[in-house]
């Protein structure tokens, strides 16, 4: 289980970067990889948080990987997408205090 413990902070690290890099302009490619990285990871990280009874940090991944999900956008303009992927990666790097290896 460690393993996953790893993996999980090491991606949270990875989206948490891509998601400030992404205020500025991209192609709308950068931005489709995004939503299948941040998705992913959220997920994931999810999965793990719940696995140590963690549950409202579970709840928050969750909710992440649903809004960035890349198989049914959400569209918002990009002052929205700015705020949110602010909130995100403070999300993600705030959430590396909290992971405990069992």
């Amino acid at each position: 289980m460690a393993t996953h413990y790893k993996a999980s902070v090491i991606l949270r690290l990875i989206s948490g970067i891509l998601l400030l890099i992404a205020i500025g302009s991209h192609p709308y490619s950068y931005y489709i990889l995004l939503r299948w990285i941040v998705c992913g990871t959220s997920l994931f990280s999810g999965w793990v948080f719940s696995e140590i009874k963690q549950h409202n940090w579970a709840w928050a991944f969750f909710i992440i990987g649903i809004l960035f999900n890349p198989i049914i956008p959400v569209y918002l303009d990009k002052t929205s997408w700015v705020l949110i992927d602010l909130i995100s990666a403070a999300l993600l790097f705030y959430s590396l205090k909290f992971i405990k290896e069992a």
